[in-house]
């Protein structure tokens, strides 16, 4: 079973160095094997480092959830290397969207829900990353920290099997998933929202006004 890695780079406004040192904090925390362990991990630290523990998608109370299933002790025990997770928790902020945001989100949740794994606890948790990751502009693996476009596709084959095998076209995730979205909905195909701020906008959507 693949694990998901730690990425040795992220974007410049949340550094590698302290996402990498957030990650690796919470996993000495994590139970052994877990193979969801490294992605979360890799996401709330990322989140800590962009000083906005809200990027990573998780409601307040999906995030102690989580912690509690997979990293007990990083939220109530004295670990010194994850204050700043403790002090952003407790300051939790609110995910505010925009019309187009708003209007997205329910239908790629209602894609990943009619696609997921049986059995996998982790799987909502997965698809609340994903959905607001989609709302970003940059792709996936390098907005979540992961090392690379397989990392995505080792994870959505894991929690949407059936799903992932659909991407016959070998379409970028964030465009696949954005059109399977409104497929199912029964509308037109369109972009993610994050999408038209996206520098490779032009080659996914070649044909979509600007």
């Amino acid at each position: 079973m693949h694990a998901v890695s730690i990425a040795p780079t992220a974007a410049p406004a949340c550094s590698a160095e302290p996402t990498l040192r957030f990650a690796s904090a919470l996993l000495r925390h994590a139970p052994p094997g877990h193979p969801d362990a490294g992605f979360f991990a890799t996401v709330i630290g990322k989140s800590l480092a962009c000083g906005d523990l809200g990027r990573s998608g998780l409601s307040s109370r999906e995030l102690e959830g989580l912690i509690a299933r997979l990293f007990p002790g990083a939220l109530t025990g004295h670990d010194s290397a994850l204050a700043a997770l403790r002090e952003q928790a407790a300051i939790y902020p609110a995910r505010n969207m925009d019309a187009a945001q708003a209007e997205f989100m329910p239908l790629l949740r209602a894609l990943l829900d009619t696609w997921a794994a049986p059995g996998a606890s982790t799987t909502p948790w997965v698809s609340s990353v994903l959905a607001h990751a989609c709302l970003r502009p940059d792709h996936l693996w390098r907005d979540l920290g992961l090392s690379g476009r397989e990392d995505v596709t080792f994870l959505l084959a894991r929690h949407y099997p059936g799903l992932v095998v659909r991407n016959v076209r070998n379409l970028r995730w964030k465009q696949f998933l954005a059109y399977s979205a409104c497929e199912q909905a029964g509308l037109p195909p369109a972009a993610a929202p994050g999408c038209p701020a996206c520098e490779d906008y032009g080659f996914c959507y070649p044909d979509m006004p600007d």
